[in-house]
């Protein structure tokens, strides 16, 4: 079994699922569960639903790896030990992959009281296993919309040459921060989350990228840190206050941004489970009564465009429906214009994969179709004849 499971590590790509393995080999309960999810996923195709259990044989690792970690916890010489920490690690991974964020819960905060008593996550003598379990907090914050429960390892990648790629951003979140000078602190959170996009935009063509799973999460990490961490700020009950506009934008402006990240998840070949969740958050948020969302509007474009992106009707068409009336306070004509606002705020064509170009078409299709409703709206002169024999006399 051991053998069969590292060969498909080798030859079918799951994020950290190679890397894993020195971890998972490192402790019979760790092992236990690591076999247990390979069994689940053994012959699976790519995006098929994932049901936990329906083989006896996963039941049994899955068992004997919680017998195994019960009996540890009881032991005072076992229960401080970095080996059952591995283990448990093994478990939280085990419940994100399946996306049961429930158990997940449960298992992550015993993971958290666990290397409290280490003495942090920083004393953990493994680098890999600092960083994995860092993204498998992220996973949870992102899901429940919840700050992260551990600080990013040393060893993330948080200085970024952006170059010129930033410079249109820049400009609007100043325009931004001269309106809502409150609500300045999501500014970083946006620069954050276009530092990821510059350095895939730089690396993506590179041998192994999407495959270099540690890397990517190395990226990801700050960024994500930086969108959870930001405090939440109730919406004020009188639209009238002059601060409402501004905290429903700092918000929706905030969930696209997880759904960014979301997607760059989605092609590294990981789970997203929390897409969802954050499409309907941002819908909910831009549909809300009375808010100016013309104080940045090429931020609001971009927003729409980007989950627009992601998603699937009848959602995708609000969307369009939205899109086409910040066109026009724009005075934009065309979809590839809108794309171009865009592409120019926070982008990667990594995640694209021809999405933007459905969209252009259907956003073009909508004001062609406007356009004809408007021309047959306008009334005619009776006095004009346009009949054919007029019209060649």
């Amino acid at each position: 079994m051991a053998i069969i499971v590292v060969d498909e590590a080798r030859t079918t790509h799951r994020p950290f699922r190679f890397p894993w393995l020195t971890m998972g080999l490192s402790d019979i309960a760790a092992w236990y569960i690591t076999l247990a999810n390979a069994i689940i996923y053994r012959g699976l195709r790519p995006g098929e639903k994932k049901s936990e259990f329906t083989d006896v044989e996963a039941i049994k690792w899955y068992t004997l790896s919680l017998a195994s970690i019960t009996k540890r916890l009881a032991d005072p010489a076992e229960s401080n030990s970095e080996g059952l920490i591995i283990a448990v690690t093994g478990f939280v991974c085990h419940d994100a992959s399946i996306g049961n964020f429930d158990r997940f819960a449960i298992h992550m905060g015993g993971l958290e009281r666990l290397i409290s008593k280490r003495g942090g996550l920083q004393a953990l003598s493994s680098p890999f296993l600092r960083l994995m379990i860092s993204w498998l907090d992220l996973a949870g914050a992102t899901y429940f919309n919840s700050k992260p429960r551990f600080h990013i390892p040393k060893d993330s990648i948080t200085q970024i040459d952006t170059g010129n790629d930033s410079q249109y951003l820049q400009q609007l979140l100043e325009t931004w921060d001269a309106d809502c000078p409150t609500l300045g602190d999501i500014i970083s959170a946006m620069k954050a989350t276009a530092a990821v996009a510059s350095y895939i935009n730089q690396h993506h063509d590179i041998d192994g990228f999407w495959v270099d799973d540690v890397r990517i999460a190395r990226v990801l990490s700050p960024a994500y840190h930086q969108i959870l961490t930001l405090e939440g700020i109730p919406l004020p009950d009188d639209p009238s206050n002059p601060e409402y506009s501004g905290i429903a934008a700092r918000e929706a402006f905030r969930r696209v941004a997880l759904i960014f990240l979301a997607a760059i998840k989605l092609r590294m070949g990981g789970a997203a489970y929390e897409m969802k969740n954050h499409l309907e958050a941002f819908l909910q948020i831009s549909q809300l009564p009375l808010v100016n969302w013309g104080i940045v509007a090429e931020l609001n474009l971009w927003a729409h465009i980007i989950s627009a992106m992601q998603e699937e009707s009848p959602n995708r068409a609000w969307h369009v429906l939205t899109i086409v009336g910040i066109m026009e306070s724009l005075n934009l004509q065309t979809g590839n214009q809108a794309i171009d606002i865009a592409r120019g705020v926070i982008w990667t064509d990594s995640i694209d994969e021809g999405k933007s170009d459905s969209l252009c078409r259907e956003i073009d299709s909508y004001l062609e179709a406007t356009v004809s409703q408007r021309l047959e709206n306008i009334p005619q002169d009776a006095n004009i004849d346009t009949s054919s024999r007029d019209i060649e006399s």
